[in-house]
């Protein structure tokens, strides 16, 4: 009887493996002025990121609001996405709540912040 509870247990174990496990995403999240700011990227693969981050820093460098960009840094689970993790790093700039741009993956330093200046001059219009 016991062999066969051991063997039950051990059965289980092996099989909980087999099941993908979710994953976590760190997440980089700035509000400056009426946006908020997302970054979404793998927590071992901060570098990835690291585009996107000089990206924004470069964009509140031309700003002249004084106010300063300050990131919180958090992590949500892999599931809650609406991106696939292979998209990661994805960066989404809302304005109200309402998604204004995303751009995902491995893009130019320059890129980014050409479509992060688009995207938030389109939006105050």
């Amino acid at each position: 009887m016991l062999n066969r509870i051991l063997l039950a247990f051990v059965t289980i174990l092996l099989l909980a493996g087999c099941f993908p496990q979710s994953e976590d995403v760190q997440v980089f999240t700035a509000t400056p002025l009426d946006y908020e700011l997302y970054l979404y990227t793998e927590p071992d693969k901060e570098e990835e990121a690291q585009n996107y981050l000089s990206a924004l820093l470069d964009w509140k460098m031309k700003q002249n609001d004084g106010q300063k960009l300050e990131f919180k840094q958090t992590e949500t689970n892999a599931d809650d996405l609406k991106v696939s993790k292979d998209q990661l790093p994805v960066l989404v700039v809302k304005e109200k709540g309402k998604t204004v741009t995303k751009i995902s993956g491995e893009n130019p330093r320059k890129e980014i912040l050409l479509t992060l200046e688009n995207s938030i001059t389109f939006a105050q219009k």
